[in-house]
């Protein structure tokens, strides 16, 4: 047992790179290798602004990148970062069940995918145990009297704080409370029912859409965040480029959406929330520019359904254009990381890692390409002791970005009520 414990932590970070897959562990021995972006995120995280605070929204941070050159790993030292600093977090990323474009399907991913520092768990669980703890605190009560004057809020969300304050010791109705919380429905009848079971006065509530219900949950989860004791919500989107392959309309709207998560749409703010979201650093010139032209029709093709739509749309577009590059790995960066991957491929596997020829650098390879090239030369290297593999002649990652328009992707035009 001796000789397993301590290569287990370095074996789980070369695994991780040797797929490509960036993991915790491999953040905190690697580092990020982009260090302007993580003191601009550490300095965003801090004016965010806290539940006593003027309501406003941090401005959130675009970054793009190529493939390869770090656009998950960076999230990932983002999500540490974030936890660290106490903050919930939740790592999204756009898929054909997560469109960006369809506010429920999103938010029911964001919940699912959330992690609250020092814990074990995912999702709302964590928040709703923290939250039991600061009942009867000021920010609880700061809360409680937010969600009954602001506008901001729909009225279920005032009633069912109360019922999960009320009820807290009924592990079912505060389940059911949480679910609700987390995008399931919740019928009318129900709430009332709750209410009148607990004693509490009776509530009106009006009718209301699916969309609006789960822009109305992403203004109400930061503040419960904060409530509970927590900095706010960390967002961290990934995989933006996906909207590339949407319709039309889909892809406007998506831009329309990623501007609210962003806080940059005058007159709306989710204070509490801060998000970042990755693309592909072709993506402008693909589908905002040259192909499919989106900086000159959409706006016009998006007025003629609502003009609110179109204005989003235009700063989505904008933030993605203003988005911060990533930097390509410099010459000591590289000799860092080639030095920190010996070591740890060394205590993985208990062996002398020699010294291996490195790829060629063209100008634009990406980290990635040297790091999997160097484990795959010692790889040989290990295995197979009389065979003389250098990552010199490793093949390069050639993979180009997929906007061609698919009709299952983007959520559909519509949504259920």
């Amino acid at each position: 047992m001796a000789t397993i414990i301590p290569t287990l932590l370095p074996r789980r970070v070369v695994e991780a790179l040797r797929s490509g897959v960036p993991s915790a562990a491999a953040v905190r021995s690697m580092g990020t290798g982009q260090a302007a972006l993580q003191r601009r995120f550490e300095d965003l995280l801090e004016t965010v602004p806290g539940l006593s605070e003027q309501r406003r929204q941090g401005r959130g941070l675009m970054v793009r990148g190529g493939f390869g050159e770090g656009k998950s790993h960076l999230l990932t030292c983002f999500e540490q970062l974030a936890l660290d600093a106490g903050f919930a977090v939740s790592r999204v990323v756009i898929s054909k069940e997560t469109p960006l474009n369809v506010p429920a399907k999103f938010l029911r991913s964001a919940v699912e995918n959330l992690r609250v520092p020092q814990a074990v768990g995912r999702g709302l669980e964590e928040i709703g145990v923290l939250l039991r703890k600061s009942f009867g605190t000021p920010a609880f009560v700061d809360l409680m009297r937010e969600l009954s004057l602001s506008k901001d809020f729909d009225t279920r969300f005032a009633a069912t704080l109360e019922i999960y304050q009320v009820g807290s010791n009924d592990e079912d109705l505060a389940d059911r409370v949480l679910r609700f919380w987390s995008g399931d429905p919740l019928t009318v009848s129900d709430l009332k029912r709750y209410r009148r079971e607990l004693g509490l006065a009776d509530a009106r509530f009006e009718p209301i859409r699916a969309r609006e219900l789960a822009l109305h949950t992403m203004t109400f989860l930061p503040r419960l965040m904060q409530a509970a004791g927590l900095q706010g919500w960390v967002l961290l989107i990934d995989e933006l480029e996906l909207i590339g392959r949407y319709s039309r309309l889909a892809r406007g709207q998506s831009y329309a959406e990623l501007a609210r998560w962003l806080g940059i749409v005058p007159g709306e703010a989710r204070p509490g929330l801060f998000t970042v979201g990755a693309i592909t650093a072709d993506f402008v010139t693909e589908v905002l520019r040259d192909k499919k032209k989106d900086l000159d029709d959409m706006a016009p093709y998006l007025a003629q359904r609502d003009a609110d739509t179109s204005k989003r749309a235009e700063r989505g577009m904008k933030a993605i254009q203003e988005a911060e590059l990533l930097v390509l790995p410099s010459k000591d960066v590289l000799a860092d990381t080639y030095a920190t991957l010996r070591r740890l491929h060394g205590q993985a596997y208990q062996w002398m890692p020699p010294e291996v020829q490195w790829p060629e650098a063209l100008g634009a390879t990406p980290m990635r390409t040297f790091v999997r090239a160097w484990i795959n030369a010692w790889d040989v290297r290990r295995l197979y002791p009389d065979q003389q593999a250098d990552a010199a002649g490793y093949e390069l990652d050639r993979v180009r970005s997929n906007y061609d328009e698919s009709s299952d992707l983007g959520g559909g035009e519509t949504e259920e009520a």
